[in-house]
């Protein structure tokens, strides 16, 4: 549904990171932050990127919802000891301007280390050059690379682990399947991971059962409502 009622007011500067953790599972602490792109309107009403996205691409300015999002929460953990990470498009990892802006934010960063970028993996896979281009920029600053919105399938699973990623990210309604296919490709995908050196983080965990199982395969790391929704301030 589009926001029909901010279409007039539309600006950059009501648009703010919030904040959803990562949980550490075997330390039951957060170990990151992902930052969400909320467009928040006069009366303090909160919309998702679906509902004004529309409003970014008529006005022009992708790229720059990208570095302000970027800006704003480096600016939120700049002296926060925490790891965080955004979502880049594919226009994004294809765009010199937003490559160039990245670099300039990064080379005066404090522990850049911390910073980590959100590739889905369609648009990882699609464009593996500029794919790699872009991860070996990130590289330079330590800067890692978290797939998400990933596909489970054998072929998949080797493709993206042949890709210079940290992370992998699996949703949550995979571990509540009874499919055995399915359970055996989850299987495999966790032991390629491991051995790969690749961490596999659950997604969009909403409920006990759903942990409970995750925590059996051995999954250390999960993120969605059951821990926390996103918020506008990380503490």
């Amino acid at each position: 549904m589009q926001v029909t009622e901010v279409t007039d007011s539309f600006s950059l500067e009501s648009v703010v990171p919030f904040f959803q953790p990562i949980i550490d599972l075997e330390n039951n602490t957060v170990w990151s932050y992902e930052c969400l792109a909320r467009l928040v309107n006069l009366h303090d009403n909160t919309y998702l990127p679906s509902q004004f996205l529309f409003l970014v691409e008529r006005h022009h300015t992708v790229a720059q919802l990208t570095e302000t999002i970027f800006k704003r929460s480096a600016s939120y953990f700049r002296d926060i000891n925490m790891a965080w990470n955004i979502n880049v498009s594919l226009c994004d990892m294809t765009d010199s301007d937003i490559i160039q802006f990245f670099r300039s934010q990064l080379s005066e960063y404090p522990n850049p280390n911390r910073v980590s970028i959100e590739i889905t993996a369609q648009n990882a896979l699609s464009e593996v050059e500029s794919f790699l281009s872009f991860a070996q920029m990130c590289a330079e600053y330590g800067v890692k690379i978290i797939i998400d919105h990933f596909e489970l399938s054998n072929e998949n699973v080797q493709k993206i682990l042949k890709l210079p990623v940290s992370a992998i990210k699996v949703a949550g309604s995979l571990f509540e399947s009874d499919d055995g296919n399915s359970i055996v490709e989850l299987e495999l995908l966790i032991s390629a991971s491991r051995k790969n050196g690749v961490m596999l983080i659950a997604e969009h965990i909403e409920q006990q059962d759903t942990l409970k199982k995750v925590r059996e395969l051995g999954l250390k790391y999960a993120q969605g409502f059951y821990f926390s929704q996103p918020k506008a301030d990380a503490n």
